[in-house]
C-alpha cells in the first residue's frame, strides 16, 4: 500500500542532526499510527550522514534513501526526491529539524481544495522560537523581495523549509525544472503559478538551527543569478 503522506528531506553532510531529525518525524507519525514515508537524499556527502541513515533505515523500513557521490545541492536533491516519491501528498523539510513534524502534519492537513500548503514564516501568527541571525534574515527578506518584484508571487515566504502539496503537482512542476540550487523553493513556485494550481501560504512554527552549511556569501548571488535566467527564459 502506498503512504499518504511522502516527506522528502535533502541532506549534505549532517552527521551531527539527521539522526535525531529522523528520530522526531518517524516516532511523532508513527506513533499516530499515519501511514508514510522518509526519503532522504544525500549528495556529496564526505561525512557519516550515509551510514546514520542507512542504520537508520534498517530500523525502520518507512526510511528511504538515496545516495549520490557528487554534490547537486539542495534542487537536485529534491528533484531527485520527487521522482521517487510515492506518497498521495508529498512533503520536504531541512535535515537540521527547523520544522518539526507537528507542523508538517498541520500543513497537510490544510490543504483541502488547495494543490499546496507552504509554510511561513513571516505572516503574522507565525512562531519563530529562535531566530536567525541578522545577516541571514536581511538576505532571506531581501531575496523574497526580489522574486516577488521579478516573478509578482504574492507570498511573505518563499524559501521557509516547510510545504506540502498533492504528488500530481511536484510531478507535473518536476518536468518543468532543472534548478540545483537553493532557488528551487522560488523557482517551483513560479513554475505552479504558471501551471494554474492553487498554493495557501500559512503560518508557521520554526527554530532557526545554528551549524548551517550554507555560505550566504555564495548562496545569494548563485540563487539571484538562477531566477534571474528563469524569469527571462520564462518571458
Amino acid at each position: 500500500m502506498k503512504p499518504k503522506l511522502s516527506i522528502i528531506i535533502p541532506a549534505y553532510n549532517e552527521e551531527k542532526r539527521i539522526g535525531k531529525t529522523l528520530d522526531s518525524f518517524s516516532d511523532f507519525f508513527s506513533k499516530n499510527k499515519y501511514s508514510y514515508e522518509i526519503l532522504v537524499i544525500m549528495d556529496g556527502c564526505t561525512d557519516r550522514t550515509p551510514q546514520i541513515v542507512r542504520e537508520k533505515s534498517r530500523k525502520n523500513k518507512n526510511i528511504r534513501y538515496r545516495v549520490y557521490p557528487e554534490k547537486g545541492g539542495k534542487g537536485g536533491a529534491l528533484l531527485s526526491g520527487f521522482a521517487y516519491a510515492s506518497g498521495e501528498y508529498v512533503a520536504y523539510t531541512d535535515a537540521d529539524g527547523s520544522t518539526p513534524p507537528e507542523e508538517m502534519l498541520r500543513l497537510l492537513n490544510m490543504i483541502g481544495r488547495y494543490d499546496g500548503v507552504i509554510g511561513s514564516r513571516w505572516l503574522k501568527g507565525s512562531i519563530v522560537v529562535k531566530k536567525q541571525r541578522p545577516v541571514r534574515r536581511i538576505a532571506s527578506r531581501g531575496f523574497n523581495i526580489l522574486i516577488r518584484l521579478l516573478f509578482g508571487l504574492h507570498y511573505k515566504d518563499t524559501q521557509c523549509p516547510a510545504k506540502v502539496f498533492r504528488r500530481d503537482v511536484v510531478k507535473a512542476v518536476a518536468k518543468n525544472l532543472s534548478v540545483t540550487n537553493f532557488a528551487i523553493d522560488a523557482c517551483m513556485l513560479y513554475v505552479i503559478k504558471k501551471m494554474g494550481y492553487r498554493i495557501k501560504e500559512v503560518p508557521i512554527r520554526w527554530e532557526d538551527k545554528a551549524m548551517s552549511s550554507l555560505k550566504i556569501s555564495r548562496a545569494i548571488p548563485n540563487m539571484f543569478f538562477t531566477v534571474l535566467k528563469m524569469r527571462i527564459k520564462k518571458h
